[in-house]
């Protein structure tokens, strides 16, 4: 430091003391500008983690859909499995098996009602799921504006208290 102000003193022609004053105001502005800049920084790394997590949840919004997809039309596979279970047995037992048969026409459609209410479930705990993680995901982002515009603000503002306080405005 010492050797910082005397190389200060003699490019201003000054005494030693007041090379020293003026390293001092010039290292505190320079410090002031570098906190500043770190602050922003820290907001725009922020953002991007927000970001990157909620496209994270936005794809995981539309995973659930899907599995929810896969899910109902397995529902109405087993649905149409059992109805044709319970065809095959009522046709092996002699009873009757279609239209004749109005006990395993009935039996079948309720079977095929099930089966559907089933698959229409899943779909609405998948679309269910999914609306959650989107709302998740707008939270998130909103999260990462927010500590952007926050840091740049408070960048900012130290930055111009620093200035101020090292003399630089006056």
């Amino acid at each position: 430091m010492a050797a910082l102000a005397a190389l200060s003193a003699l490019l201003s022609g000054g005494t030693a003391a007041a090379g020293t004053a003026s390293a001092g105001s010039t290292l505190g502005a320079i410090g002031s500008v570098v906190s500043g800049v770190g602050t922003v920084a820290a907001g725009v790394a922020e953002k991007r983690a927000a970001d990157f997590e909620a496209a994270q949840m936005e794809q995981k919004a539309k995973e659930e859909v899907a599995a929810s997809q896969r899910d109902a039309i397995a529902k109405r596979r087993e649905g149409s499995i059992l109805n044709s279970r319970a065809q095959a047995i009522a046709a092996a037992s002699g009873g009757g098996a279609g239209t004749d048969a109005p006990t395993i026409v009935k039996l079948m459609g309720q079977t095929a009602g099930e089966a559907d209410y089933n698959a229409q479930t899943a779909m609405y705990g998948g679309y269910s799921r999914s609306a959650g993680l989107r709302d998740s995901a707008k939270a998130r982002k909103a999260s990462g504006n927010a500590s952007l515009l926050g840091s740049v603000i408070g960048g900012f503002g130290q930055t111009a208290s620093g200035l101020y306080k090292s003399g630089v405005f006056g």
